[in-house]
């Protein structure tokens, strides 16, 4: 559990700083071109990566949520609540997207919006 929560974090902020550099150059002035070179680059690293965060990120932070689970997987000093903290703050961001996602999908799909 302790190197899925690990994970998790270096996938998120790997897709972070990919993503900063990605996206760094672009702005109004980029030309079309450029800028569907970035959102390909962006398609092929940023957000599998970010993905892969999610998949490893919600389920283990939400098990680790009870304090027998967490004491059994050993999240019992400062280091490793901090790290289970930045990843709940993480994956609550993820469920939050993901819900909206779903969320006006429906709207869309069924004309309420």
């Amino acid at each position: 559990m302790r190197s899925t929560q690990v994970l998790g974090l270096l996938f998120a902020v790997s897709a972070f700083f990919l993503g900063s550099w990605i996206l760094g150059g672009v702005d109004y002035e980029t030309s079309a071109s450029a800028g569907a070179g970035a959102f390909f680059g962006l398609m092929i690293s940023a957000i599998p990566c970010i993905v892969i965060s999610a998949i490893l990120l919600v389920p283990s932070s939400i098990q680790l949520i009870s304090k027998k689970k967490r004491s059994a997987y050993g999240f019992n000093n400062t280091k490793w609540q901090l790290l289970l903290l930045v990843n709940l703050v993480i994956s609550f961001g993820y469920v939050c997207i993901i819900t909206f996602i779903i969320f006006t999908y429906i709207k869309v799909k069924f004309g309420l919006m």
